[in-house]
């Protein structure tokens, strides 16, 4: 385009001004395309505690003495306690 729109005598150093021109554009605007993921390798300022604790409350029921019982005698039936 630039060499037919120009007049004979400048379409050489149009062209290759356009082409230059071209150029530093393309090198300007493709600079900044990057398609690598950036990655910080430094740690956080902020490192919040982390302290876990877990209390458990249970009452443990406490064994009972003696023989085997294996619940076939009329007492193995107990109410529910609280």
């Amino acid at each position: 385009m630039i060499w037919s729109a120009t007049p004979a005598g400048g379409r050489a150093a149009a062209t290759g001004l356009a082409a230059l021109m071209w150029a530093l554009a393309s090198i300007f605007a493709l600079r900044g395309l990057t398609l690598r993921p950036v990655v910080h390798n430094y740690p956080p300022q902020f490192q919040p505690q982390f302290s876990p604790a877990l209390h458990i409350h249970a009452t443990l029921p406490t064994p009972t003495p003696g023989g085997e019982d294996f619940g076939d005698e009329p007492d193995n039936v107990h109410p529910l306690q609280r």
